[in-house]
């Protein structure tokens, strides 16, 4: 009986391992590739069309961050920002990303 059961729990184990490994990565998608705005005002960012994103890490390009398919951010200052939001799998260990050109006049 105790073989049986170190079998089924072996089995099992492969077969979760063996499923998660088989799990493809999200694929990013943002709303656009470039975006302009002047300083201080709120900028928009969608990656909601991502497909097999479960969590959306933002990096404005400014130092600050954010969170969620969809966001907004103000920058303070004029220049030239590469956003960028990475989409990861459910687990977290599976990601892609897309980068935003963020021009601020």
């Amino acid at each position: 009986m105790k073989n049986l059961i170190k079998t089924i729990a072996l089995a099992a184990t492969i077969l979760v391992v063996t499923l998660s490994s088989c799990m493809k990565a999200p694929m990013a998608c943002t709303d656009a590739s470039t975006k302009t705005a002047t300083v201080g005002t709120s900028v928009s960012f969608d990656a909601s069309c991502s497909m097999g994103a479960h969590h959306y890490e933002w990096m404005f390009g400014d130092g600050a961050t954010g969170s969620g398919a969809s966001t907004t951010h103000v920058y303070n200052t004029k220049g030239s920002y590469t956003c960028t939001v990475k989409t990861l799998s459910n687990n977290m260990n599976k990601e892609d990303s897309k980068t935003i050109a963020v021009t601020i006049n």
